[in-house]
This record gives C-alpha cells, structure tokens and sequence, in this order.
C-alpha cells in the first residue's frame, strides 16, 4: 500500500501530496512549482538547490553540495527523497519566474513598414452572411446556400467544411433565421470553414502568436480585423525543470512519460498565457479563432507531443519543415473550440520557424549586400546571405548566456547583475530593478569577462593570472568575488565558469567564421550584422567583439531586432504575403552541418581565446 506525505514549499505556503521516497524535484513539478534543473533531474548541474526547514528526507552524497551548505540544510531537490511530511524553502536564483522583469533594449524595426510589405489578410477571417430564405423557386441545399453568399463576397475562392460544422448547419440556420457568422482559414485557394455561429459575430476575431523558445514563451493578442497588436506577455518556459537546452529535453522526452510532461508544461505555460491576455484585454477566449507557433523544431515537437528523438540522430529528420493546420483543441490550447492552430515552417533540424521568422523580419532575402543574422540562446542559429542565397548553421552555445551552468548564474530577473566595470580592484555593477544582487545573467557575464581580461585578472586563456583579494580559493578552484547576496554568501565568478563562457563564445564565433569561410566571404564583407533574441537585446556590442564573441566589425553594423520569432508568428497571423513567403523561404536556404564541416573544429580551437587566435 502507498504511503503519502505532505510536502510544504515555501515561500509559496503551498502544500503537495507526496508518494514516500518521491524526490523533490519531481514533487514540485507535481505541484506545478518550476526551478531550474539544466540536467533534467540527473543531479549533475547542481542548480535545483532548495532548502529543508523541517521534517523526515534523506539525501544521496554529492559533490554539488557543499559542507557549508550542508550546514545551512541546503540539498539538490533531485537527489532529496520525502520520507515524512516535510517542509522546504525555494531558493530565490532556483525559481523559475512567472513573468520577465524587463523586454531589455528597444529593438530597431526595419525601415520598411511591414503593413505596407505585407497586403493584411489575416489568417482565419469572420464574414457575416445573410442568407435568403429557401423557398419552392430556390430549393439549394443547406450547404449550398452558405457557399453561394459566401463565393460572392470572397470571388474566386472554393471552400470545404468538416462533418461537425455540417452537422449542425440545419438546425443552426434556421434558428439563426438564415443570419450567420462564418469563420474560414484564407487562404489561396480551398477554404476550410471551420465555424458557423448564429448572428453577426465578425467584429469578434482575435489571433495569439507565440513564440516558443527553450527559455522563454511569448506571446501576443492580434485583432485580426485591424491588424492591431492589443498586448504582449513573456513568461519563461517551465521545461526548463526538465533540461535547460534541447538535447537534454529530447533525452528527457524518451524516457517513461517524458514527452506527456513536456507538452504538458509549455501547453499549460501557452494557455496561461492566452488567459492573461484575453483576461487585460476584455475578451473571451470563444473569440480566439487561431494560434500561430513560432519556435525550433525541438520546440514543435514537444509541443504537438511528437517524438523529437530523430532531430538528434543522424540524419536529423524532422516529423516535416511545412506543418499541416490543426485543431487547438487537439492539442489542448484552449481558444474556440473549432479554433485553429499552425506552425511557421522551419527548414531543418535545428533551424525552424523562428529562424524562417528572423530572415523574413530582418529583411536580409531581398538585400543586394551581405548580411549576417544571429539568434543568440541557449542555441546560436546564423544566417549568411541576400537575395541571391541563403546559407545557415546552427551552434549549441550551451545554457551559460542564460544564467545557467555557472555557479551564480540566473536568469534575467529582478537582481541580477547585468553590468559590470572593473577598475582598481573595484567591481562596480547594476542589477536589473536595482535590487540587491543574488547572481549575474548572461549580459553580465559577457561584461564581467571582458572587464576581467582588460584589467589582467585573467589571460588570453581565460586563467587567473593575478593575486589580489577578490580571488580566494575554495575546493581547489580559484574564484574572483563579484559582490555579496543579502544573506552574506559570495557572488563569485569561477575558473570552470570562465571556461564555460569562453566555450559558449567561441562556439558562436566559430559558427560564425566557418560559414563565411565555406563560402568565401571575409568579415568585412559583411555589411550588416543582425542580432535577434532576448539575450541579444541586452548585449553590449563594444564588449562582445573585445571578448571574440562577435567579429571585429564597425559598430554601426550591428542592428538589434528584438524577438523577430515572435514578430514573424505576428505578421504570419496576418498577412497571407508573409505566409507564402515563409514557405519560400524555406525552400531557398541551404543548411551547413558543422558537426561535419572539415573548417570548425579548427575554427572552435582558435576560438577558444580572449579574443581569439590564429595557430
């Protein structure tokens, strides 16, 4: 027989019903409690640190913890059985948060106004029918009938209707008096109708467009009618409890219910989303026709609760680049409950909707110069070209740029150090909200190694290389401290820290040099350099070349465009030009492996400097 337990977590007060020996971290999950967990729970990372206030647990040895920590009764949640009712504190950097604190810098959109480059045709459209009543001299059938007024406002297209929608045509038309709302995805040329409602509900037509990303989810509110975008909410994703980058989601999803809980958490994380919207906006969710998912393939996968398993085993195969539309509510979106769900397509295995959004949105498939596009994340996604070629790669950066896999990492939240300057032996630093630090984000740790290396603290290989007070030593690896959290404890930036992030730049730098190589081109022939994603928002351009993330390049050069997957999910909803072009698009690029590219291991060794080198 099961014995259950109680496990209290603070500071939420909530309470979880637990299965003896259930470890914490599944616990919370359980609970719909999300920390971060890099390694998915395999007690590797260190990360889902919480703290035990009271009650019966039993925790396994591991060198993540530390004897100090022990002494404070902090322990690895994955590794931390419940063997009583038990009562746990979360750690405020372990918490994966609701909401971003902050959308970073202004992004700046392209000259060209995407009203006037894309002819506004949404992607689902409401038209409002009054149908004349049958009669002995017009004996057209039901159906018929609806098609017949429809044709005339919609020249030229053909339409179809699924058996539901036909099923309840008969009743529903006569009850109406013959005054009807159809609601029908517009496209080309077949038509689906995929609502009728009774009276005039055409001035009620609303979109959400998603961008799925591995650390966070937004999203956004469309009119379709008028093209206006009513609101936008960030959350991040709480798949991060799983694995904080996609390999180890897709090994999460292989095992025992693991691909139930992935699409779990980010359809759970979507309608959230979808709620708060509709909720600031006063409007109700039967309004919402249809759902455009912007995202990397992995990211697809999990989310339409398909086996991601074959995106990492040669020859990397997609489940397919152009989606099919389906139901919301076969996936469990709640919208309206005929309401429509599709996917901007991707190209390959690592480069899906989102990078087809980019290319679109960034405007570089119809420029005459060269330019080059990234997407910085947990993956760095790179595209090279004009109007005559597209060629893309993509790199895994790793978790760092995202606060994780560094012993003080966190996430963009309130308190985290996001600027650092060096000078004399004295660290001067902001944190995001002007909050009292618990750990540095990404942008800070670009700034804190570049302030590092210019003040000779460390070398070109990233080593500490000075003796001054800040470095201390603990468990035989060397440490500088940055600041102090409220509690007393050290904010400190490590050896393997340094390490790590000098692996994430030079992954994307090397990405960077061996496309342009493959290709011929010189650095310099680059006229534009596009920087997309959330982190990319917050980077600070001078201090990314001066560490070799990015190649030396004018300043002006480089255009921050903000989260152009979500931008492109909008314009998608919207616009039937930017629907067809993503399908070109896909078809136009050509994808680069590096993994058997003879140019980037080579390129990945010399990379592997402040800034970097030549052999």
């Amino acid at each position: 027989m099961k014995e259950y337990f109680v496990l209290t977590v603070q500071p939420f007060n909530k309470k979880i019903k637990v299965i003896k020996e259930t470890d914490i971290l599944s616990a919370l999950i359980q609970g719909n409690i999300f920390i971060t967990s890099i390694c998915g729970g395999k007690g590797i990372c260190g990360k889902c640190k919480v703290k035990i206030l009271n009650g019966d647990f039993y925790s396994e040895a591991t060198e993540k913890i530390t004897e100090e920590e022990k002494e404070k009764n902090i322990y690895l949640a994955c590794r931390t059985k419940v063997l009583g009712n038990l009562e746990i504190e979360i750690l405020p950097e372990t918490i994966i948060p609701e909401k971003l604190f902050e959308k970073g810098k202004e992004f700046e959109r392209k000259k060209y106004d995407f009203k006037e480059l894309f002819k506004h045709s949404p992607f689902i459209k409401k038209i409002f029918l009054k149908l004349p009543h049958p009669s002995f001299d017009d004996t057209l059938s039901d159906y018929e009938r609806l098609l017949r007024s429809l044709k005339k406002i919609e020249n030229k297209k053909d339409f179809t209707i699924d058996l539901p929608n036909l099923r309840k045509l008969p009743n529903l038309l006569r009850k109406s008096l013959w005054e009807i709302t159809v609601s029908f995805i517009n496209g080309e040329r077949i038509n689906e109708i995929i609502n009728v409602e009774q009276g005039d509900t055409s001035n009620k037509n609303y979109g959400i467009a998603v961008d799925v990303g591995t650390t966070t989810i937004s999203a956004s509110l469309v009119d379709l009618n008028t093209g206006e975008i009513l609101k936008t909410e960030i959350t991040f994703n709480k798949q991060a409890s799983f694995g904080d980058d996609i390999i180890s989601r897709i090994v999460f999803a292989e095992k025992k219910d693991g691909l139930e809980k992935l699409h779990n958490v980010v359809i759970e994380t979507i309608n959230e989303l979808i709620l708060n919207l509709s909720e600031s906006c006063n409007i109700f969710p039967n309004d919402i026709t249809c759902v455009v998912i912007s995202g990397n393939m992995t990211m697809v996968h999990l989310l339409l609760k398909i086996n991601p398993s074959f995106l990492r085993k040669e020859p990397y195969i997609p489940v397919a680049n152009i989606f099919p539309n389906f139901k919301c509510a076969d996936v469990g979106i709640k919208i309206n409950s005929n309401g429509t769900l599709s996917v901007v397509p991707g190209g390959y295995p690592y480069v899906g909707g989102d990078i087809t959004s980019g290319i679109i949105v960034s405007g570089i498939y119809k420029e005459k110069e060269l330019s080059l596009f990234v997407d910085i994340g947990t993956n760095g996604e790179i595209v090279v070209g004009n109007k005559d070629f597209l060629v893309c790669c993509s790199a895994s950066a790793g978790p760092c740029f995202e606060g994780s896999g560094v012993k003080n990492g966190v996430r963009a939240i309130k308190g985290a150090i996001q600027k650092v300057k060096i000078n004399n032996n004295n660290v001067y630093y902001e944190t995001i909200g002007n909050e009292k630090p618990i750990g540095i984000c990404g942008s800070g740790y670009i700034e804190l190694l570049c302030e590092l290396f210019k003040n000779g603290i460390i070398n070109r290989s990233g080593v500490f290389i000075t003796k001054n007070n800040r470095i201390i030593e603990e468990y035989g690896m060397k440490e500088f401290i940055v600041s102090q959290k409220s509690n007393g404890e050290n904010i400190v930036i490590t050896q393997a820290d340094i390490d790590n992030l000098i692996r994430a730049k030079g992954a994307i730098y090397s990405a960077i040099s061996t496309i342009l190589k493959t290709l011929g081109i010189k650095f310099e022939d680059i006229k534009n350099f596009y920087i997309a994603g959330g982190f990319g928002s917050h980077i600070d351009v001078e201090k990314s070349i001066e560490i070799g993330l990015f190649p030396n390049l004018p300043i002006e050069r480089f255009k921050f465009l903000g989260n152009t997957s979500l931008i492109g999910a909008e314009e998608y909803i919207l616009s039937e030009d930017f629907r067809n072009l993503s399908k070109e698009i896909i078809k136009k690029l050509t994808y680069i492996d590096l993994s058997r590219s003879p140019i980037y291991m080579e390129e990945y060794l010399k990379s592997l400097f402040i800034p970097h080198t030549d052999f």
